[in-house]
């Protein structure tokens, strides 16, 4: 066997050196006021403050706060970092030193019963306040930012009204560490030089800083220590990131660093139609390995033959199929609104979730780990229909009906889709006489009805999406002049006009898609006959999409696609 030799072995410090604080929604921390906690004395000082946080149940009547310090007076001069009765991560801050004057950033829902990275940070030259969640620039407020946070009388809470978990609170005066999306350290938080608090941390003594600015936390109500952390131990082995090389020397080398959670990796496919197939469509279900190109494989079947389907995937081990196209002799002519589930991760038969509001085709779908949301669709009754502008959710953990969400700007059907964690959008579509070119979007966390994003390059309806959690590619479709090939995407963050990406290898229509968070796979199809091969694209890379593997079945259109890191899971 070959020598052996490391190079930086990963490992945290092990249970006695790292650890949380546990709240029970009664109980908090609190510390005398003291100029640790003061950031933003000036309009030139940058700031940071995050955390880890395992949040176990929604806040109840009252924010559950990470930190706060305030103002008894009209909030004058204060901020609040914390959980909304919503879910929603927010921070409050008083805008200008004066009572009454409070602004609010408002990110995206925090989910339950995993570790989540927060943070909010000051950026004195650009006179920004930004707020992030899991690395994600969730909302940014630019203004004058003078001395709202200089609060001198009030004191400094944490974990009030929170239920749940809090570690490695940490407060920086003098750095913003974050200016954009970034990536979360997986190592625990380590003390810089302007850094005025760093506590909730050990198992040992989470409660306190014990830090270079050293300050103390009475404990309200019995605040425990708890070993539950956001990192590795020791004990949990060794992780490496990348491949194992030998020398010239035989020294086996392993590479340093962090593993990261590569894009994962499962797409599966449901139904759709083929000639032979008549109008009745099919219930095959397949899946396929996203990273490694190949044909896909029979999972299981639909309890229903259906096609021009809508389907999302809200979550890392559940995938959902909505309504859709079928045979006739159902009460609502040729449609369905069913919603059916499989466990991604385990192949077999589809299984009953509940109903959508209405028996409907063409529906758009996408969603993040906690929500799936499905975006107009073909209206009830036979093919040819007219399109209908409903938005529509469900929770993608618990089996149920469909719920009303808001309503599209105008009336649309197969459009496409892309989503980031927190944002879903809409790509032309059209109705059974027009072509739409705009791109509407809504928050995820946030029902409501849809807003204006920009517009694509041409009209064009029949298309299908792809996303990571950063940029959304519409990729194909019909228009007024017939097939397209052409793809185009959009910085899912940033409101705008989608830009030219590449193409594809022939226009295609009535094609199904899944990704994960670096690869796109376009799935069947119709140009003008019907097609079952397969083709892909690197979303972070402009080009043209390379040939991937192809379905099973002889020819196959009208396909719905999900993944297990669908859009928003990336």
């Amino acid at each position: 066997m070959a020598n052996l030799r490391t190079d930086n072995l990963y490992g945290v410090s092990g249970p006695d050196t790292n650890g949380s604080a546990l709240f029970d929604g009664s109980n908090h921390l609190v510390a005398a006021n003291a100029t640790a906690f003061r950031v933003n004395q000036g309009s030139s000082e940058d700031f940071t403050i995050e955390a880890w946080i395992y949040l176990t149940a929604t806040p109840d009547g009252a924010n559950a706060r990470i930190a706060s310090i305030y103002h008894t007076s009209g909030n004058q001069r204060s901020y609040m970092f914390y959980v909304h009765t919503d879910d929603t991560l927010k921070f409050n801050y008083a805008s200008n030193g004066t009572a009454g004057s409070v602004s609010t950033l408002a990110g995206g829902e925090v989910a339950h019963n995993e570790w989540v990275h927060v943070a909010v940070t000051h950026d004195a030259s650009a006179t920004t306040v930004r707020l992030f969640k899991n690395g994600l620039l969730m909302a940014a407020d630019t203004g004058a930012h003078a001395t709202y946070y200089a609060n001198t009388s009030g004191d400094f809470t944490t974990g009030e009204d929170f239920t749940g978990n809090i570690s490695n609170l940490h407060i920086t005066r003098g750095t913003c560490k974050y200016f954009d999306t970034f990536t979360p350290s997986k190592d625990p938080i380590e003390e810089d030089s302007n850094t005025t608090v760093l506590c909730l941390n050990s198992s040992i003594d989470v409660l306190n800083d014990d830090k270079s600015n050293v300050f103390t936390q009475s404990a309200a109500d019995g605040v425990k220590t708890s070993t539950l952390m956001p990192f590795r131990r020791n004990d949990d082995g060794v992780i490496f990131d990348g491949a194992i090389s030998m020398n010239s020397l035989s020294y086996m080398y392993f590479p340093t660093g962090r593993t990261e959670e590569r894009g994962r990796g499962r797409g599966v496919l449901f139904g759709g139609y083929h000639p032979s197939s008549g109008p009745a469509g099919v219930d095959e279900i397949y899946y396929l390995s996203i990273q490694s190109m190949g044909n896909a494989v029979r999972f299981g079947d639909l309890s229903t033959n259906s096609y021009s389907s809508a389907t999302t995937c809200a979550s890392s081990t559940r995938a959902l199929k909505a309504g859709g196209a079928i045979g006739p002799g159902s009460s609502n002519p040729n449609k369905t609104n069913n919603i059916e589930f499989v466990t991604i991760a385990t192949t077999g038969n589809s299984k009953d979730f509940g109903d959508l509001l209405d028996a409907t085709s063409f529906m758009p779908g996408g969603g993040n780990q906690t929500r799936g949301i499905w975006m107009g669709g073909e209206a009830p009754g036979a093919p040819g229909s007219s399109a209908v502008d409903t938005i529509q959710f469900v929770t993608i953990a618990t089996q149920a009906n469909a719920t009303d969400f808001g309503n599209l700007r105008a009336a649309a059907f197969a459009s496409a889709v892309g989503a980031s964690p927190t944002r879903i959008l809409a790509m032309g579509g059209g109705n059974p006489s027009s072509f739409f070119d705009y791109i509407d979007y809504v928050e995820i966390a946030t029902t409501g009805n849809a807003s204006d994003f920009g517009d694509m390059s041409a009209a064009r309806n029949q298309n299908t999406g792809v996303s990571s959690n950063t940029r959304a590619i519409a990729m194909g479709g019909n228009s007024p002049s017939g097939l397209i090939n052409s793809m185009e995407f959009v910085t899912i963050a940033t409101l705008g006009d989608a830009t030219d990406f590449g193409d594809l290898s022939s226009g295609t229509e009535h094609t199904g898609s899944v990704n994960n968070s670096t690869r796109g796979v376009q799935t069947g199809g119709r140009f003008p006959s019907y097609v079952n091969s397969m083709e892909f694209i690197t979303i972070a890379s402009t080009g043209n999409t390379s040939d991937f593997g192809d379905i099973p079945l002889a020819s196959l259109a009208y396909i719905a696609g999900a993944s297990d890191s669908h859009g928003g899971l990336s």
